[in-house]
Formats: structure tokens, C-alpha cells, sequence
């Protein structure tokens, strides 16, 4: 709590602020920009979104949901991550994709429940685990590990080019 005081944080819930804020700011340039950039921009939140969503599931909530008396707050968090999974796989499977009317309301949608969730953590769930005696090290340390197994992962994968539909020729 003294830490919070001070303006700083456990460096796992500062690694999840820095998070918010990098979506945040993809989604403000989402917002601004013209259909040939979307569909870059919705890659990065996508991929953004779900390493996020895989730290805070795997490690960060099941931290929290032991020392928390009443989970309420996690069990409503995880609801908002199950709602987020779902658009992000149909967001990733959209076609026409970014840039199409329907892309972009679903992404609006995506976007407000991003917005409301995080907001919700950083104004309550945050501080209410700061609160508690945790092994912040570690969770910082497996956060990380798995942050950079990601970008690792990402930059062996081949880049594939889609093809169009056997049926839109």
C-alpha cells in the first residue's frame, strides 16, 4: 500500500498498467485511422490483448482469488476475459476484416469492454491486491517469462498469406 502511496506499484501491476496503456493508445489510433491501417493496428490489440489475458488467467487471477476473502471481483473479471476471448476469435476470423462496417462495431464492442475492464481493475481490483502479502517477485518473474516466450513464438511463426475462399473466385 505504501507503494501505491508513493506512485508506484508491484512491478507485475505495473507491467499490466503499461498493458492498458498500450492497448489504449492502439485503440485511440484504431479509431483515427484509414481502412488500409486497421487491419495492422487490429493484429497488435488482438495479439496485445491475449498475452495480457494469458498472464492475468494463468497467474496473476489465481494469485489474487488465494488471498482475496471474497472472489467475487476475480469470478466478474474472468466473466469479462471470456466475453473478450469470444470477440477476439470472431474478430480474427472476420471477413471482410478491418475497415468493414460490422468489423468495426464488433470492435467498438471489444473496445468498450476493454475499456470497462480495465478501468474496474486499476480503480478497484489492483489496490485491493496490493493490499495483500504476495510473492510479487514471482509473479512479476513468470509474467515476464511468459511475455517473452510470446514475442519469441510470434517471430518464429512464418508469415502466411491468406488466401481467398475457394468459393469467391
Amino acid at each position: 500500500m505504501l507503494e501505491r502511496l508513493l506512485g508506484s506499484f508491484p512491478e507485475v501491476i505495473q507491467l499490466l498498467r503499461d498493458d492498458h496503456n498500450i492497448v489504449r493508445s492502439l485503440f485511440a489510433k484504431y479509431a483515427k485511422a484509414n481502412n488500409g491501417e486497421k487491419p495492422h493496428l487490429a493484429q497488435q490489440i488482438i495479439r496485445q490483448l491475449t498475452v495480457h489475458a494469458t498472464i492475468e488467467e494463468r497467474m496473476v487471477y489465481p494469485a489474487f482469488r488465494a488471498v482475496f476473502k471474497d472472489p467475487h471481483m476475480i469470478y466478474e473479471s474472468v466473466e469479462e476475459h471470456h466475453l473478450m476471448h469470444i470477440l477476439l476469435e470472431e474478430l480474427n476470423r472476420f471477413r471482410p476484416g478491418p475497415g468493414s462496417a460490422h468489423f468495426d462495431a464488433k470492435f467498438k464492442v471489444l473496445r468498450d469492454l476493454v475499456k470497462h475492464h480495465v478501468d474496474e481493475e486499476e480503480a478497484r481490483l489492483f489496490p485491493k491486491a496490493e493490499a495483500h502479502n504476495l510473492d510479487w517477485t514471482l509473479l512479476y518473474q513468470k509474467a515476464q517469462k511468459f511475455k517473452k516466450q510470446a514475442a519469441a513464438k510470434k517471430q518464429r511463426r512464418p508469415t502466411r498469406r491468406k488466401l481467398p475462399h475457394s468459393r469467391a473466385a
